[in-house]
């Protein structure tokens, strides 16, 4: 009997393991199946959006799952995981990183004034003494681009001790707390409070409390994006003309502390696992959970913003921490999926465009990886560039037959009054009036966010070109039109 009981005993355990066993290949050969769809996701993607070169990362709770380099640099060398990317304002969580960890050392406390600790800290508007850290960390501030343009600044400042002087003839646009508006200058702020606080330079603060912990060994900070091409291995990005990538130097300014980070997908790697980990990497723990936890959410229900991350929600009403890295020819695109334990960022060496969707690559990365259905629109920007060249094209065959036609119109007008004449000729100035105002209607479109001239070309090529050829044609035709006008 004891024998048939062992024997018993020994056969449950040993169809306990073998289910074990079984689950786990399972498991194993269903993640092998998604990162085999997600690697010919991600081709796909790339060819119908002509982006040159991508690295992503995927992490699962402690463990890095995935990373890959695909397509080449602007030089032509392959991509890589190890390949340098700027990731733009993927650096502002480092930035909020650093600033919880001089709280949780005791340095600084959240709900007090910036002014407490940056005396040079004064704008013309007294309600400037009431911004306190936290409202830096959610961009609650009151500091928006309407009234603070600092990208349209010439020259950019050249320390943080000149982006807080440019600070002072500042009037707010709303109170500290009262609402949210993306800043990038909040950043700079608090980078520049990590070094009056740590006694140390912000680069060396970042690489000695962050990186280093996290062997983040190929991850540094600069100042200013003219210092991008000095950094080992780094190539040139590139913007999208007519939907192809065209190899072109950043334009120069001032990211310490919002932007100036670059690094690679094995690094960022190290960095989700640690998001991911309850800020604990391997047996370091870089901050503590309550830490971890503040960062990754909104003390007001009204604003969408932890710190350094966008909190929203999937379209099944789960929890979704993200944010995204723009420069004119860098972005990045980076994603927590904290119910299911997932985290992805994907690198990419071209920048913002207004055709190009690329949070669809996180976004179908993360589908994949939940098993939720795949969408992919036929359309791409190659598509929409194809049709800005035809308005193109049509708008100069217009131009050249409308001034072909001078005559004919000549004959016309003498038959119509001349309040008519004149009223349709003004007409004919409202694409020059929306050309002259675009970045106006840019930012009043993007929710205040200014943008330099240069910025607005390497987003928006094709408009911007059909825009300048529809206005100069028309300004043509009127001088040409007012020419016969006085002849009479």
């Amino acid at each position: 009997m004891k024998n048939k009981k062992r024997i018993v005993v020994w056969m449950l355990v040993m169809s306990c393991c073998f289910l074990s066993i079984f689950q786990v290949n399972k498991a194993d050969a269903q993640a092998t199946t998604s990162l085999k769809e997600i690697d010919q996701f991600i081709q796909n993607s790339m060819n119908k959006n002509k982006i040159p070169g991508l690295s992503v990362a995927i992490t699962h709770h402690d463990k890095v799952i995935y990373t890959k380099g695909y397509g080449h640099t602007s030089d032509k060398k392959p991509v890589t995981s190890d390949t340098p990317f700027a990731v733009a304002s993927l650096s502002k969580a480092f930035t909020a990183i650093a600033v919880m960890q001089l709280v949780e050392a005791g340095k600084i406390k959240l709900d007090n004034p910036i002014a407490s600790y940056i005396p040079n800290f004064k704008l013309a508007d007294p309600r400037g003494t009431k911004i306190t850290v936290r409202h830096l960390l959610q961009h609650t501030s009151g500091l928006t681009d309407m009234v603070n343009d600092d990208m349209t600044q010439d020259p950019q400042p050249k320390s943080f001790k000149e982006a807080i002087h440019n600070l002072n003839n500042v009037t707010l646009a709303t109170n500290p707390g009262e609402k949210y508006n993306y800043h990038n200058p909040n950043y700079v702020i608090l980078a520049y409070l990590v070094e009056i606080v740590s006694k140390e330079k912000f680069a060396d603060y970042l690489q000695q409390h962050i990186f280093q912990p996290l062997e983040m060994k190929s991850t540094t900070n600069v100042a200013f994006t003219s210092l991008l091409k000095k950094i080992t291995n780094f190539s040139t990005g590139h913007y999208h003309l007519f939907g192809h990538p065209v190899k072109i130097e950043e334009p120069d300014w001032f990211v310490n502390g919002p932007a100036g980070m670059v690094s690679t997908a094995n690094d960022m790697a190290r960095w989700l696992v640690m998001q991911g980990n309850d800020g604990k990497y391997k047996n370091k723990q870089i901050l503590s959970t309550k830490g971890m936890e503040q960062t990754h959410t909104s003390v007001d229900p009204n604003v969408k913003y932890g710190m350094g991350w966008n909190i929203t929600e999937t379209e099944q009403g789960k929890k979704q921490i993200q944010h995204g890295g723009i420069l004119w020819t860098y972005k990045a695109e980076e994603v927590l999926l904290p119910d299911e334990g997932y985290g992805i960022v994907v690198l990419f060496n071209s920048g913002l465009n207004s055709f190009v969707d690329y949070t669809s690559f996180t976004r179908g990365i993360a589908n994949i990886l939940t098993d939720q259905p795949l969408e992919e629109s036929f359309f791409s920007n190659q598509w929409i560039e194809i049709m800005m060249v035809i308005v193109i094209v049509v708008t100069i065959v217009l131009g050249v037959r409308a001034l072909l036609q001078l005559g004919y119109w000549d004959e016309k007008r003498n038959g119509r009054a001349k309040w008519r004449t004149y009223t349709y000729m003004c007409l004919r100035l409202i694409p020059l009036v929306l050309l002259l105002l675009f970045p106006q209607l840019l930012a009043f479109i993007g929710g205040g966010r200014v943008v330099i001239w240069q910025g607005i070309y390497l987003m928006m090529p094709s408009v911007l070109i059909w825009l300048s050829i529809f206005s100069l044609f028309q300004l043509i035709i009127i001088l040409a039109r007012l020419v016969y006008i006085l002849k009479k």
